[in-house]
């Protein structure tokens, strides 16, 4: 590794340590540790949540795509991601705010009841803690890759850098981080693009020695058996059900949202990464493109980026580049950490210990933190019997999503649905979306079926089941009478009707 390279890369982790510590002495509360004492910006936010997705599986998974299928990788941007932003900036996050929560399963556990609250927090906090797995194996990947450093101490000094500042600053940590560590990933994804571009012979040379080495990889959908992609499950398991119960019900993501200043700022934060997101695929899929286009010969596709930064880009550039990877994968991590924290906290804790006193949730909170980092620390090395980080992820994310996306909207536009459908639904269908990947369904396919099941479901169930009254319904329904939010001095939000 150059000099120059090492240089950049220390400074950036001493300086994103310093950023991240010296957040966390505006911390005093729960309030301010989950939700940052709902005082973020929309455009810190925004930025945080393009660094949040475009993580582990985001940036290397994705460009391991590409190198993979091609450009229909980028099918979960323009398809899924974009469409699904814009809903949830004007429908889900207004009333998130509307029903004054901290979390998305406390707005399940108050539209059904507290057994969907747990359970919601329980399965999403499981795969945060693999999410946190993946992006510490891909840290260490990165590293052997372009420095020969060794995995286990790889993911070790990325544990160590990430639990500082996130243990220590919670979520105004986290967000600021994340915006610092998004403005090095696009300076750097664009530095490959063009200097990718120059040494293939601009675009027109790229096409046509992509198009030698790949002719399918320039398809934009893929055959209707394709194993991984098929464009009927792009349209419907994709685009209708995965992108937005991710948008609209993923706490990892909402959760800064939930920490703005006020409902603009937590909409427009979702507008401004909705339009950063179109730049996305530019930045991801290219260099997947441009290691098929340089013959690059690699063991596993994620190593894609990591091979075209070390081979095509000069010392100074390279050392950015590798930072911005660094950057998209500390995002995912820390973010992660934060998010499921919070879950463990209320929504487990909360709903389990008859004594529960909230008093104790910034204490508890942070020791969750070291916890969780640690279980992903463990569960880092089964990544690399992996085929593909982001099939792995989006595997794991059709388990459960269907039925979460049902109960959301339902949930969300109807009065209807009952309290203990609502829990029958998310049981039953979990365990079907768990029997069809067994039985070898395509994960997209079974996202779609899982959702229509769970349609059908909670409707069937509804009707022989009590559900809400009006009361209890007004601020978790669109149609129902509104209220009023307020935040206590320790940012914990209330609502009064």
């Amino acid at each position: 590794m150059h000099p120059l390279d090492l240089a950049l890369v220390a400074g950036y982790l001493l300086l994103i340590t310093a950023v991240g510590i010296g957040l966390s002495r505006r911390v005093d509360s729960a309030g301010d540790y989950f939700l940052a004492g709902r005082s973020l910006s929309w455009w810190v936010i925004g930025l945080s949540i393009i660094g949040t997705n475009v993580s582990a599986e985001g940036y290397l998974g994705a460009a391991g795509g590409a190198f993979n299928v091609g450009i229909a990788q980028a099918n979960f941007e323009w398809i899924g991601a974009i469409p699904a932003m814009i809903l949830a900036a004007f429908v889900f996050i207004p009333l998130y705010w509307r029903a004054g929560v901290y979390s998305i399963p406390e707005y399940l556990g108050r539209r059904y009841n507290q057994w969907v609250r747990l359970i919601a927090a329980l399965i999403a906090s499981v795969f945060s803690i693999f999410a946190i797995g993946v992006a510490l194996w891909a840290i260490a990947l990165t590293l052997e890759t372009f420095i020969g450093l060794p995995k286990w101490l790889g993911i070790s000094i990325s544990a160590l850098v990430i639990g500082l500042y996130s243990i220590a600053g919670g979520l105004r940590a986290v967000a600021f981080t994340d915006a610092l560590q998004v403005c090095i990933m696009f300076c750097g994804g664009l530095v490959i693009v063009v200097i990718g571009l120059e040494q293939s012979g601009g675009l027109a040379g790229f096409a046509a020695q992509l198009t030698a080495a790949e002719p399918q990889h320039l398809d934009l959908f893929l055959t209707a058996d394709h194993p991984n992609f098929p464009w009927p499950g792009v349209l419907l398991g994709l685009s209708i059900v995965l992108s937005p119960a991710y948008w609209c019900g993923s706490q990892v993501i909402l959760q800064r949202t939930l920490g703005a200043r006020t409902e603009w700022d937590a909409s427009a934060s979702m507008l401004l990464a909705a339009f950063g997101k179109t730049l996305v695929p530019l930045l991801i899929v290219f260099p997947g493109l441009l290691a098929v286009v340089l013959g690059a010969e690699i063991a596993y596709p994620d190593m894609a980026l990591p091979w075209v930064i070390k081979n095509v880009l000069p010392p100074g550039l390279s050392g950015l580049m590798f930072i911005a990877i660094i950057a998209a994968l500390q995002s995912t991590v820390d973010s992660s950490l934060n998010s499921t924290a919070l879950m463990l906290t209320r929504d487990v804790r909360g709903v389990l210990q008859a004594d529960y006193n909230p008093d104790n949730d910034l204490r508890f909170g942070r020791w969750l933190t070291l916890g969780m980092l640690l279980l992903g620390v463990a569960c880092a090395p089964i990544t690399g019997q992996l085929e593909g980080i982001y099939v792995f992820l989006q595997t794991l994310l059709s388990l459960f999503q269907g039925p979460m996306l049902a109960l959301l909207v339902c949930g969300a536009f109807a009065t209807w649905p009952t309290p203990r459908a609502g829990l029958i639904t998310l049981l039953v269908d979990t365990l079907c979306a768990g029997v069809l990947l067994l039985l070898g369904t395509n994960m997209l396919w079974v996202a779609f079926l899982t959702f229509l099941g769970a349609l059908l479901l909670l409707r069937v169930t509804s009707s022989f089941t009590r559900g809400l009254t009006a009361e209890e319904l007004g601020p978790l329904v669109y149609g129902a009478p509104a209220i009023d939010t307020a935040v206590t001095d320790a940012g914990q939000p209330g609502a009064t009707t």
